[in-house]
């Protein structure tokens, strides 16, 4: 089974909101099973793509993460709480980060699946100390598991070749 991270900011402009949903109906044509958050904006949209064409998707949503806290999931996310330490956080704001931790890597130590990539769309660099929103932690995990990742708005190009080279792959 191939897994991938389709997420974003809730701020995610509509002409990327509707290619996102795009995206999602490509890849789940193409047996992907979707790993979201549930939030509106971007993560949203590719869930409708996703049902749109019957796939399979993988949602968590920050009400329904479990305390206490697996011990893998805090430990990932305390490597990319670069702003605020996750000790010093609350239960929702730990489980928002546990949340994004389940999209790249599944929900459970004993049978973790990591996406092949994280297609987002986020005004800001999610690497950078200082970015905002949750999408960040996402990504920045990801980028520690030298998983790739696909910002739609500064990575169309490359995002573009691996659509393509996943629609090639299909037609063999």
């Amino acid at each position: 089974m191939r897994h991938y991270a389709g997420i974003g900011s809730r701020e995610t402009p509509l002409k990327v909101l509707q290619q996102m949903e795009k995206i999602a109906t490509f890849l789940a044509e193409r047996g992907f099973i979707l790993r979201s958050g549930g939030a509106k904006g971007a993560d949203t949209s590719f869930e409708r793509g996703c049902d749109s064409a019957r796939g399979i998707k993988q949602v968590w949503r920050s009400h329904q993460t479990t305390f206490p806290f697996p011990e893998w999931a805090t430990n990932k996310a305390s490597d990319v709480c670069w702003e605020y330490p996750l000790e010093k956080m609350k239960g929702q704001s730990i489980a928002l980060i546990t949340r994004n931790m389940y999209q790249v890597f599944g929900d459970s130590e004993e049978y973790q699946t990591p996406v092949e990539f994280v297609v987002y769309w986020s005004p800001e660099e999610p690497l950078e100390k200082g970015s905002k929103g949750g999408t960040r932690y996402a990504v920045r995990s990801a980028h520690q598991a030298e998983i790739p990742t696909y910002n739609l708005r500064t990575q169309k190009e490359e995002f573009a070749k691996l659509l393509k080279t996943l629609k090639q792959e299909g037609e063999t």
